[in-house]
């Protein structure tokens, strides 16, 4: 399909306004024509940002209301599935914050929802699309390390991000999980494009170190095995600074990203420059969105390609579950089945 798209916004949040929006707004080949939240505030100020849109006080009104080509949702993660699965019968594109769920039995549900309906479903993967990771990238097909062995990822905040409300991020009905949710996913994706391989093995530990009453982690360390190299993933809501660091280490060298530094060591070590915009500055990002629209259209308008970025939120959720059950069983390693066992077939966690 060419010509213009119209859309709705399911889900007035922080995220929305501030990371999605600025984007829609700049994109010719998408429109945002309605808005859904619950709260009167929320549709408030989508009404003041955004000329002409029709608001909503749920995603049934909605649509029930409109003939859209997409929704973007953008709610807590207990939202997710309920709206896809009324886009899916609306025969509705939909474009999903992560994660897209985060229980099996409720994807399972959404995925044969999907498939019946013919439509595109697409998580927001933004951190592929960071300068950041579009430099490392660049760097490996370089050959700047040699070949690739070891992934480190630190992500280190202090305190969980805001929201518009109650902090729905430690309520595990409402957010599903705690950091391994919120940040874990995001790594979890960036590994598989890294390693581009499937995973075996998972590992994880979890704990509550500052939000020692709340229902979910706020600190975990995950350990993901791959055939030919091996990931290590610390989070933490806990921490006294905000900071992010990669390191990747080659059989040639080791690549360092910490935050706005780009420091590269061993046989092609070289001073390079620092990146345009820190790993840890912000949360909403919307420099990175217009990378997501753009798979996003590319999956509604190449058949080929369709189910491309499904597939990759399938193996996040898979290790998300992986590492959870690692996590409830003192750290047992778990062995991850294969997409088809686990979605088609009967393979439990």
């Amino acid at each position: 399909m060419n010509g213009l798209r119209n859309g709705a916004i399911v889900g007035f949040g922080n995220v929305a306004a501030n990371g999605h929006l600025p984007v829609w707004r700049e994109r010719r080949d998408f429109r945002i024509v309605a808005v859904a939240d619950a709260a009167p505030d929320r549709r408030a100020l989508a009404e003041s940002l955004i000329p002409g849109v029709r608001t909503y006080a749920s995603h049934d009104d909605l649509l029930r209301n409109e003939r859209l080509d997409f929704v973007d949702i953008a709610t807590p993660p207990a939202g997710h599935a309920p709206a896809i699965l009324a886009a899916a019968r609306a025969g509705v594109h939909v474009l999903c914050e992560k994660p897209l769920t985060t229980s099996l039995d409720e994807y399972r549900g959404v995925r044969s929802a999907v498939r019946h309906a013919g439509i595109v479903l697409h998580t927001v993967h933004n951190w592929k699309y960071s300068e950041a990771f579009l430099t490392v990238r660049q760097l490996l097909a370089e050959g700047s390390v040699g070949r690739l062995h070891t992934i480190a990822f630190d992500t280190a905040r202090d305190g969980c991000s805001s929201s518009t409300s109650d902090n729905w991020r430690v309520q595990a009905a409402v957010a599903g999980g705690g950091i391994l949710v919120d940040h874990g996913w995001h790594t979890f994706y960036l590994l598989l494009g890294l390693a581009e391989e499937q995973p075996s093995r998972v590992r994880a530990t979890l704990a509550r170190r500052r939000f020692v009453d709340a229902e979910v982690e706020d600190t975990a360390v995950c350990h993901v095995e791959f055939p030919s190299l091996a990931a290590e993933i610390r989070l933490t809501w806990a921490a006294t600074e905000r900071r992010t660091r990669w390191r990747l280490v080659g059989d040639d060298g080791e690549l360092v990203i910490d935050d706005d530094h780009v420091l590269l060591e061993g046989k092609a070590a070289r001073p390079l420059k620092r990146l345009t915009t820190a790993l840890s500055a912000g949360s909403h990002h919307p420099e990175w969105f217009d990378g997501v629209v753009e798979s996003f259209r590319s999956e509604l308008d190449e058949p080929g390609l369709r189910g491309t970025n499904q597939v990759e939120a399938e193996w996040c959720l898979l290790l998300l579950n992986l590492a959870y059950a690692s996590g409830a069983r003192d750290s047992l390693p778990m062995e991850v089945p294969a997409l088809s066992d686990c979605f088609d077939g009967s393979a439990q966690t």
